[in-house]
């Protein structure tokens, strides 16, 4: 009985033993397993805090760049210390090298916020074209210089040779007058004698001359009233041909910009050109002015330069026929070096007030730029000189007459009515343009709209970022308000009258 207890507490002994041998071997595995995990964890720690601080240097340097390229604005501190800091990048300190080394191009006043990448080719720009400006002037001038002297000396050596040949034909003069002299005096005597003679027979034949000259007298009164009928059908069939057809384009479109609502046309200060000048949009491939189709209106906003100006779209063309470089632009209240005349006939109400206007109308076409160069009062009594000259005469409405008006009204709107209808026969006669007065004020208002475009120099490409076609496999069909037509600000007519209108 003793044995078998011994062999138990052996036996347990023994199992004890066991686990505390197996205790201990999973004890020290998981003390290895938890040290190899915490050395990995360490190296992750520094690995991570490495890709942050590498993460933060990129986002500096895309920062940086961002600000070079002009998307974000780039402080004047900052700029600055471009020149002399360095980042540790052998490329990054290089492109930053260059990059101030590319902005010394710009003016020392020019800000920091504006000097980038994005800023510089518009600068290029602006600079090459002040120099070919500059070139182009200063090469005519030259030649205008030089073609003038050698003019003055030519005129010169002309001068000189033509006064030496006056001299000897003055010499040779005097010699032949004196000898005619002599030779007129014997002949004056030989030939008072014979008027003596002459004078008897001369009175006998005046009397048979009278009578012959008064037969042919009448003959001639005749043919003479043929020939000024004749001259005044010749003179309206002449005056019926006159007309714009044989006139031709001004200028034409040398630069479209800010989404077709702004261009840049080649006329400008050298060609007397004022802002406020409207013109009509001709295609290029137009050949006759008269057919051509107006296309769109522009009004000039700013002279840049001898032959270059900016104008703003106040009527815009259809999406069909958008305007492009090199289509013409006509005016017919603007000529180059001319001030163009305008006449003015009758009582003109502008505000439907039932008074005349005429002061305020002269006003206007004097701010304009243009002139009036004659008045024609109800009665047909006219101030001024109302010539071929004059390119517009503008006829106000007729007065109406009402059913209870008197005699005396009746009778005077009928004398102002008849006096109207001979100043434009006289106009027509004239070849001059008649126009109501409603399409001139029209063509004024232009100088003064308030209409805005669409898009302008303010607008942000990112404002204009493709639709998201998520969710959805269909094509976005909301389309930019370039690309739709606005009834509102669309060229409404394609006749050269319509320049006229607003």
């Amino acid at each position: 009985m003793a044995a078998r207890d011994d062999s138990v507490i052996r036996g347990s002994l023994i199992a004890c033993m066991i686990l505390l041998v197996l205790s201990l071997a999973l004890n020290y595995f998981f003390w290895r397993w938890g040290n190899v995990q915490s050395i990995e964890a360490g190296d992750i720690k520094t690995k991570y805090d490495n890709a942050s601080t590498l993460i933060r240097e990129q986002e500096g340097k895309l920062l940086t760049l961002h600000e070079m390229l002009g998307v974000r604005q780039m402080s004047e501190d900052k700029f600055k210390s471009l020149a002399s800091t360095s980042s540790g990048d052998a490329d990054m300190d290089l492109i930053a090298k260059n990059f101030v080394r590319d902005m010394s191009y710009f003016p020392a006043d020019v800000a920091a916020q504006q000097r980038n990448y994005s800023e510089l080719p518009e600068f290029f720009v602006n600079a090459v074209r002040d120099r070919t400006a500059q070139y182009t002037t200063a090469t005519k001038e030259q030649q205008q210089i030089r073609s003038q002297a050698d003019s003055d000396v030519q005129n010169a050596r002309k001068a000189q040779q033509v006064a030496e040949d006056n001299r000897k034909s003055a010499d040779k003069k005097l010699k032949d007058e004196v000898d005619l002299f002599t030779q007129d005096r014997e002949r004056m005597n030989q030939e008072k004698e014979e008027t003596r003679d002459s004078l008897t027979k001369t009175v006998r034949e005046f009397t048979g001359y009278r009578k012959k000259s008064a037969d042919e007298q009448a003959k001639l009164k005749q043919r003479s009233d043929q020939l000024v009928n004749t001259i005044e059908t010749q003179r309206t069939q002449l005056n019926r041909l006159r007309s714009d057809k044989f006139e031709s384009t001004q200028g034409e479109v040398v630069f479209v910009s800010q989404g077709g609502n702004v261009c840049t046309i080649n006329l400008g200060a050298a060609d007397d050109l004022r802002p406020g000048v409207t013109f009509g949009v001709i295609d290029a491939d137009e050949t006759r002015l008269d057919d051509a189709k107006v296309k769109a209106t522009i009004q000039v906003t700013k002279i840049r330069g001898a032959h270059v100006a900016e104008a703003r779209v106040v009527a815009l063309p259809l999406v069909s026929s958008p305007i492009i470089d090199g289509d013409k632009i006509y005016s017919p209240f603007w000529k180059s070096g001319v001030t163009v005349k305008i006449a003015l006939a009758g009582d003109i109400d502008i505000d439907d007030d039932g008074k005349a206007d005429n002061e305020q109308i002269k006003g206007m076409i004097t701010s304009a730029g243009a002139q009036v160069a004659a008045t024609v009062a109800s009665d047909g009594t006219v101030d001024g000189v109302l010539d071929a000259t004059i390119r517009f005469l503008v006829i106000g409405q007729a007065p109406e007459i009402s059913e209870k008006a008197d005699s005396a009204s009746a009778e005077q709107a009928a004398r102002t009515a008849a006096a109207m209808g001979r100043i434009k026969e006289k106009a027509t006669e004239l070849g001059l343009t008649v126009i109501p007065a409603w399409k001139l004020q029209a063509y004024l208002k232009t100088i003064d709209d308030s209409v805005t475009t669409p898009l302008g120099s303010a607008v942000r490409s990112e404002d204009f970022g493709p639709l998201s076609r998520r969710g959805s496999t269909r094509l976005p069909s909301d389309l930019p308000s370039l690309y739709k037509n606005d009834g509102e600000k669309t060229q409404k007519g394609d006749k050269l009258e319509d320049i006229l209108k607003p």
